[in-house]
C-alpha cells in the first residue's frame, strides 16, 4: 500500500505544496498529561518555503491511499528550527488543547466535592467539555488544597493518586482509568491484534526485581493528632509513600493505585511496526504467534508515527497490564 498524509494550516490544505519537498513526519501520541506533538521536517533547498507563524494551528492526517487517512489531531506551532546544509526547515507544534490557562499557577481549596464535580469545574474554566469514567465519578474529596499549583499539575497528582489518565484532547478534558483502552472522549477502543508478520523488530523485557507485592500509606488523624497506616496488598516487599493524606479514603486510593503502578510495569515492550494508524497511547496490543512470555496482553504507553523516504512506520512502548 502507498502511505499519505494531508497536513491543513490554519484551515488551508498545504499538502500539494510541501508534498515533494516533506523530509520526514513524525507523530507522537503520549499517555497521560504529556502533550501529543508533531514534528515536520522540509527541504528548505532554495529558500522559497514560507516561514510559518507561532500559534499556527495544523490538522495532520496520515495513512494509505488505499484505505483512506486518519485524522491524527490538531496541533499548535510553538517552535521553528532551521539548520543545514543541507537546508531544513523544522516544524513542531503541540496539541492543541494543552491551553496555556492550564498551566497557570492557582491557590484555592476545594472542600467536599466528588471527583466528577471538581473535573467539572475546572474543564469549564477552560472552555472544555469533562469526561470522566463512571468507576472515578463519585469519589469524594473532603478536603484538597491547590497552593499555587496549576490545574494540569493539580489533575495530574489526583491522576496518579487515582491510578487515571488525565488530559485534554479533541475538546474534552479526560479523566479515566488507566489501562481501561479509553479514548479521548472516553469510548471503548478496540483491541489490536498484532502477528509477527507486522512487526520489523521488537524487544520485550521482563523484570521481577523490585517488584512489591503490598503499598503503606498514612492519613492524618485530626481527632488523634497522629498519622495512621493503610496498607493494600499482602505479603513483600512493601512500598511505602512518604506522602501523608488527609484522610483515609484518599490514603488508601493512592496507595491502590501505587500497587497497581508498579505491578503493572513489571513488563515492557518495544515494537516497530509497519505504520498503523489503531495504535494510540492507552489503547491495548494483544501479541499473538511470537512465543509465551511474549505473547498477551499490553498497554500501549506511547505511540510514534514516522513517515519519510524509507516509508510509514509506529513505534510503541507498551507496558504489562495491572494483574
Amino acid at each position: 500500500m502507498t502511505p499519505d498524509f494531508r497536513i491543513l494550516a490554519d484551515s488551508q490544505d498545504i499538502t500539494d505544496r510541501i508534498r515533494d519537498r516533506l523530509l520526514s513526519l513524525r507523530i507522537t501520541d503520549e499517555a497521560g498529561v504529556k502533550s501529543d506533538t508533531v514534528e515536520i521536517a522540509l527541504d528548505d533547498r532554495d529558500a522559497l518555503l514560507i516561514w510559518p507563524r507561532h500559534g499556527a494551528e495544523l490538522e495532520v492526517s496520515l495513512g494509505y491511499r488505499q484505505t483512506g487517512l486518519v485524522r491524527l489531531g490538531l496541533y499548535v506551532v510553538d517552535e521553528v528550527e532551521h539548520s543545514g546544509p543541507p537546508n531544513t526547515l523544522t516544524i513542531r507544534a503541540k496539541a492543541s488543547d494543552m491551553r496555556e490557562s492550564l498551566k497557570a499557577p492557582r491557590t484555592r481549596v476545594w472542600d467536599n466535592i466528588t471527583l466528577a464535580d471538581l473535573v467539572a469545574t475546572i474543564a469549564a474554566e477552560h472552555g472544555l467539555k469533562p469526561k470522566v469514567s463512571n468507576a472515578l465519578a463519585p469519589v469524594a474529596i473532603a478536603h484538597l488544597d491547590q497552593t499555587e499549583e496549576s490545574d494540569l499539575h493539580l489533575l495530574t497528582r489526583l491522576a496518579r493518586e487515582s491510578g487515571a489518565v488525565a488530559k485534554p484532547v479533541a475538546g474534552n478534558l479526560v479523566f479515566v482509568t488507566r489501562g481501561e483502552a479509553k479514548s479521548a472522549t472516553g469510548k471503548e477502543m478496540p483491541t489490536i491484534e498484532v502477528s509477527p508478520s507486522q512487526v520489523i523488530q521488537h524487544r520485550m523485557t521482563q523484570a521481577d526485581r523490585g517488584k512489591y507485592e503490598a503499598v503503606v500509606t498514612h492519613w492524618h488523624d485530626l481527632l488523634a493528632a497522629e498519622r495512621v497506616p493503610v496498607r493494600v496488598g499482602e505479603g513483600k516487599p512493601v512500598y511505602t509513600l512518604r506522602h501523608t493524606y488527609p484522610d483515609a479514603r484518599q490514603a488508601t486510593r493512592a496507595a491502590r493505585s501505587k500497587l497497581d503502578a508498579l505491578q503493572r510495569g513489571t513488563g515492557t515492550l518495544s515494537l516497530t511496526l509497519v505504520g498503523n494508524t489503531e495504535l494510540m497511547a492507552e489503547g491495548k496490543l494483544r501479541l499473538k504467534g511470537f512465543r509465551d512470555g511474549v505473547d498477551g496482553e499490553w498497554l500501549i504507553q506511547r505511540a510514534e508515527h514516522q513517515l519519510d523516504s524509507q516509508g510509514f512506520i509506529t513505534r510503541v512502548e507498551a507496558e504489562t497490564p495491572k494483574p
